[in-house]
């Protein structure tokens, strides 16, 4: 599984994104040179001014325009529920639910699908469980993170810190099955539509042991689904 760079799609109000179509057909173009059949895709940054309707209008058209090239490498894009990029300054346009699954809803393809990560969810202050009901039969790829906050933080401290560069102090990465995730549920769900795509594990910020102990959790815990 591949990502394309951290462009934005939706773009400033005033600039013409034009020039950004060359990021993703590159990042396409180097899914396929790694032998990978997903890359990750993104909305871009919810930049003040730009309204809803022109930003789901100008992250559709990216989005298609994106396909037309994907389809012919038989490469699946795989939009992220998606928090913040850490060179970002402003949170994903398409963070808010009702928003990502309007995106999801207007584009129909075999190739287009979602990255579903549920930390995300709970940062953008919807249910990652009803969420995943919603979207079960278009997710191709998942992120397994465990965020949390940091002691005494809250959901408006992370959108307070809205212009600012990169991810908000008061959010963390922690080891995967230790956080505020519901991997029986989430692994639950997956498992009765079938799903047998990519989990990659976010973690490793503190350290290889970590990630290791993240790594044995999610195994142990989708063979325990499985068998059920």
């Amino acid at each position: 599984m591949a990502q394309t760079p951290p462009s934005s799609r939706s773009s400033t109000p005033s600039c013409s994104n034009r020039p950004l179509f060359r990021i993703p057909i590159a990042a396409i173009d180097l899914t396929v040179r790694l032998g990978a059949r997903y890359c990750r895709t993104l909305s871009g940054q919810r930049y003040p001014g730009l309204t809803r309707s022109e930003g789901i209008t100008r992250t559709v058209d990216g989005i298609s325009r994106s396909l037309d090239h994907a389809e012919r490498r038989g490469v699946t894009l795989c939009l992220e529920n998606h928090y913040k990029d850490g060179r970002w300054r402003y949170p994903e346009f398409a963070q808010p639910q009702d928003i990502f699954l309007e995106i999801l809803d207007r584009i129909d393809s075999p190739f287009f699908g979602v990255q579903y990560d549920p930390s995300n969810a709970t940062v953008g202050g919807y249910d990652p469980i009803a969420f995943l009901e919603r979207v079960k039969h278009r997710i191709v790829t998942m992120h397994a993170s465990d965020r949390y906050l940091a002691s005494g933080a809250t959901l408006d401290d992370l959108r307070q810190a809205d212009g600012s560069l990169g991810y908000a102090d008061e959010l963390r990465h922690g080891e995967t099955g230790k956080g505020l995730n519901d991997y029986d549920a989430i692994f639950r769900i997956l498992s009765s539509v079938g799903f047998d795509g990519w989990i990659s594990v976010e973690d490793g910020m503190n350290g290889l042991d970590e990630l290791a102990r993240s790594v044995t959790f999610l195994k142990d815990k989708w063979a325990s689904i499985s068998i059920t």
